[in-house]
């Protein structure tokens, strides 16, 4: 009979590590036969080696005798002597002792590290027993170290089905299904998971990785809405829940626990929220909101160059011209070079156009063309930054239409100072 020793299993329900044996033990008489495995989750021919076992003059006090005496050695680990003893028990009886002794057997083998034999034994134990949970729990163990989700499956779903709210067998399950691809069932079961247990972090996680992994981002607001709702003091979960309502677009929904990391969360989290927070703002169109909360972020961190054209952006989008291309200048001389800051004060001469032809009810003038060049020049300057290259050039292509045409040169004398009152107040 085939053996082979387990040299590391990482056994999920917390059994430990086994260290392989250099010498297998071997307890019974080896006839020469292999017991292969074919496509099926049941080994081969798993009662050719112990037919020998069967006898029809075995008593009932016979069963007795023979199951003490495997017993008492097996307490000892004298797995060689109990062994012999266990399966005449086995195989010549069906009640109490035939079910005791397949599960000493089973548990002699597994102790042994012999892995074809445990589950060699523990499905025969299963055609007498097939309710007999041990039995299933070292089945499927065996199945899932060996990489056979498919064929632990069926034990986990006993062993769940005999402990509903055992939180291990379900999440194991989760993990099965997930193997096989059949993400229906992997959430199926981690959610069974995490309504038992909506405060285990690493289970809301799990369920959350699943429910993206299948219907992309998103999907996991829920879980974390109410793992911060189980643990509203929780202030990883806030931020993670926040977050998380941010991405999705739910941006009011995203406002609370922000609200709340910002109120009692560390100096690093409180960062983190008030960005955060900020953007939804923005998003929001609450733009004072968010220049507030990005002046927070200045008063820890006073050089975030970043932080600084946001606000400029922020500015831009109220009309306060002037005040945006502050904070952009303000960000080119903390970082001078930076590329965001050239971005933030085109795209603020793009808009400066817009608002003057709304505030004087006009259509296009030679002087639009002069504040469109002002864009493209700071576009220009944002190129050489790597980081915002791309970017740039790609801004540069948007406006490059709206530049002077040669026939707006020709006629203003190819001048380059702008002369209507709307611009000259806004941008000299």
């Amino acid at each position: 009979m085939r053996k082979y020793v387990i040299y590391i299993i990482v056994l999920f329900l917390g059994l430990g590590v086994l260290v392989a044996q250099e010498d297998e033990l071997e307890l019974l008489d080896d006839e020469g036969e292999e017991t292969a495995e074919t496509g099926s989750c049941i080994p081969e021919n798993i009662h050719a080696v112990y037919d020998k076992f069967k006898s029809d003059s075995i008593t009932e006090m016979d069963i007795k005798l023979f199951y003490n005496f495997g017993h008492e050695y097996n307490k000892n680990k004298n797995y060689a002597a109990a062994l012999p003893y266990l399966w005449k028990v086995f195989v010549n009886d069906t009640g109490r002792y035939a079910r005791a002794a397949i599960r000493r057997i089973t548990e002699a083998y597994f102790d042994m590290e012999m892995a074809d034999s445990t589950l060699i034994a523990a499905y025969l134990g299963l055609e007498k027993f097939p309710d007999y949970t041990r039995l299933h729990y070292y089945a499927g163990l065996l199945q899932s170290s060996t990489g056979r989700s498919d064929c632990a499956i069926p034990h986990y779903l006993a062993l769940a089905e005999s402990e509903p709210e055992n939180t291990t067998y379900l999440a194991k399950l989760a993990e099965l299904y997930f193997n096989i691809k059949d993400l229906d069932k992997a959430i199926e079961y981690q959610k069974k998971v995490f309504d038992l247990d909506p405060t285990n972090t690493e289970a809301s996680e799990r369920l959350s990785a699943l429910l993206v992994e299948r219907d992309g981002p998103g999907a996991d607001l829920d879980p974390k809405r109410i793992a911060y709702e189980e643990d509203p003091e929780n202030m990883d979960k806030a931020l993670d829940y926040g977050t998380t309502a941010f991405n999705s677009g739910e941006y009011n929904q995203a406002l609370p626990p922000l609200t709340k990391v910002i109120t009692s969360g560390s100096q690093k989290q409180k960062k983190s929220a008030y960005e955060l927070r900020a953007r939804c703002y923005e998003s929001l169109d609450r733009n004072r909101d968010a220049i507030n909360d990005y002046k927070k972020i200045l008063d820890i961190e006073s050089s975030n160059v970043k932080i600084m054209c946001a606000i400029g952006s922020c500015y831009r989008r109220l009309k306060e011209f002037k005040n945006g291309m502050y904070w952009a200048n303000k960000a080119l001389s903390t970082k001078p070079g930076f590329g965001l800051a050239h971005i933030t004060l085109g795209e603020i001469y793009e808009d400066i156009v817009i608002f003057c032809q709304d505030k004087e009810h006009r259509s296009r003038k030679s002087d639009d063309g002069l504040v469109y060049q002002m864009a493209h020049d700071e576009y220009k300057k944002a190129t050489r930054d790597e980081n915002y290259s791309d970017l740039a050039a790609k801004r540069m292509r948007s406006v490059k239409p709206y530049l002077q045409t040669q026939e707006e040169k020709f006629m203003t004398e190819n001048r380059k100072e702008v002369q209507l009152p709307c611009f000259v107040e806004l941008v000299k």
